[in-house]
């Protein structure tokens, strides 16, 4: 009996301090409106979930809310980003007619950027140097930075990685071994496995090429910002951290806004987990009755048209915006076109909003397909509410998510161009007489939602069994603990050289013995 009491009392004891609260730390660095509603979904879900969340972030909510903290940095969310528009780097007609922007130098020096002054920023330094501050887990969205992986030695906690886009080498480094580029792309990449032999070996050439950049170029750099700020702070919170190298792999698990129903399936190492579709509500907001009357009578349905809140369509050039508005013009059905601005002579059939509720529009029964840019966010919610699209990627992981709805079936992509109108009339139709589009859409919206768990709740799952085994050492991968002339068994290939070099010398010692002797026996003669 007592036996039986004590297992009981076990069991109470373990129920009890599996379901205490959390305290969180969450950060998104970007001043973007796409990752701050994923960095605003993962606070939702955990709050949900009875935990305690202090939030970093460049969008603060318009409501305080229960248990939630947030560390505003919107005013110099707002100065960087003043200052990139300056320069009409992200406008959309800049776009036209160039390939997708991968790692340039620009590219390395806006990320530098914006985590240097994020990280030297008074008000956010001040947070992370006081002493009362403590936390059971880190969170951080990793966006082409490694040196934030400092904020979470400073609170002496586990490190969860947040990858805002598909598995791609560069994220998967951090937790377990580079992947195989003969069959995985670069995020930035403009190939589909499987891969010719050419395409094998540009994608070997943009890693190489890659690593070397980040290894001369950018990590010096993160290193200097690593010790210049964390030791500084470490000091004065009276905790000793680990040097840059080690912070950075010291990750216990990685979180993944992807799912292989959307993207690749990547082989992932045990704490690696797919998310996709957590910041998605379970009961979508209703939309105002204007919108919801207009796409309820539309008696041909309706085309919803978007390209996400970093590109804006009131950038396009004069002739872009006006040769589409005149092929909308043409078609029978009522077309919602999310665009910041006013335009003049609109068809009737075209209707302009500043801001569109697209959870709401992509869930309506009468909504044809999705005309995107093919952001992560876009694609994703395309596929949980059953949607077909029709893309125009214009740079960074939007060729890569179009590519993988166009090889899955369930889209058309087009390049943007001035006189894009045309082949977006083609896809149009085609996407209108073709009812496979839709089935396709469908069927992966099922593999999608057909899993064990929904994505919030294996989100919140992952976090909390982290916090419980004190950094999940036992899912890290073993391939960070071998250097990587051991993994392509560089000393194994040294060794087999040298017994080759020792045995050629050997036999020549005997050879030149022989002929000696040889030679010797002749003389004799």
């Amino acid at each position: 009996m007592t036996s039986i009491t004590t297992l009981f009392s076990v069991i109470l004891i373990l129920m009890v301090s599996s379901n205490e609260a959390l305290r969180l730390l969450v950060f998104f660095p970007l001043h973007s409106k796409s990752h701050s509603i994923l960095g605003q979904g993962l606070v939702s879900r955990l709050l949900e979930a009875g935990h305690e969340v202090v939030h970093i972030t460049s969008f603060p909510r318009d409501k305080s809310v229960t248990n939630l903290t947030e560390i505003s940095l919107e005013t110099l969310g707002m100065k960087m980003k003043e200052e990139i528009e300056k320069y009409d780097v992200f406008k959309l007609k800049n776009f036209v007619g160039k390939g997708n922007i991968g790692v340039s130098f620009f590219f390395i020096y806006f990320t530098y950027n914006v985590h240097k002054r994020i990280l030297e920023e008074p008000h956010f330094v001040k947070f992370l140097s006081d002493p009362k501050q403590k936390f059971d887990a880190v969170i951080l969205e990793w966006f082409f930075a490694n040196e934030i992986a400092g904020i979470a030695t400073l609170f002496q906690c586990p490190l969860i990685w947040f990858s805002s886009t598909q598995a791609h080498w560069q994220v998967l480094e951090l937790v377990d071994e580079i992947p195989n580029p003969s069959y995985n792309v670069d995020l930035f990449s403009t190939s589909t496995p499987p891969l010719s032999f050419w395409e094998r070996v540009g994608e070997l050439y943009t890693m190489i090429k890659n690593m070397l950049i980040f290894g001369v170029l950018v990590t010096p750099f993160e290193k200097s910002i690593y010790n210049n700020v964390f030791y500084k702070i470490a000091a004065e919170r009276g905790v000793t951290i680990p040097s840059y190298d080690e912070a950075i792999y010291n990750g216990s698990m990685l979180l993944i806004n992807s799912h292989p129903s959307i993207g690749s399936p990547f082989r992932l190492p045990q704490n690696a987990k797919y998310i996709a579709g957590y910041h998605i509500e379970k009961q979508v907001a209703p939309m105002s009755k204007d919108l919801k009357k207009l796409m309820d009578e539309a008696k041909h349905g309706v085309i919803y048209f978007s390209m996400g809140s970093n590109l804006r369509s009131m950038d396009m050039t004069d002739h872009m915006k006006n040769s589409l508005l005149t092929m909308f013009g043409k078609l029978k059905q009522i077309v919602i076109w999310k665009f910041e601005g006013d335009l003049d002579n609109v068809p009737v059939n075209v209707h302009l909003v500043k801001w569109a509720p697209q959870q709401s529009i992509l869930s309506h029964p009468n909504l044809k397909f999705f005309i995107t840019h093919g952001g992560q966010l876009s694609t994703t919610e395309s596929i949980h509410f059953g949607v077909p699209v029709i893309g125009i990627p214009v740079l960074g992981d939007q060729h890569v998510n179009m590519r993988s709805v166009t090889n899955k079936g369930f889209g058309i992509s087009i390049t943007l161009a001035e006189d894009m109108a045309n082949d977006l009339l083609n896809a149009i139709e085609e996407m209108l007489e073709n009812t496979s589009y839709r089935k396709k859409a469908k069927e992966l919206s099922y593999i999608y939602h057909n899993r064990q768990q929904s994505p919030g709740d294996e989100l919140v799952f992952w976090v909390e069994h982290v916090v419980q085994t004190r950094g999940a050492p036992h899912l890290r991968s073993p391939a960070l603990s071998i250097p990587f002339y051991k993994k392509i068994y560089l000393d194994l290939l040294f060794i087999i050289i040298s017994i080759i070099y020792l045995l050629v010398k050997a036999t020549k010692l005997l050879v030149c013995k022989r002929c000696d002797r040889n030679q010797k026996a002749k003389k004799k003669d």
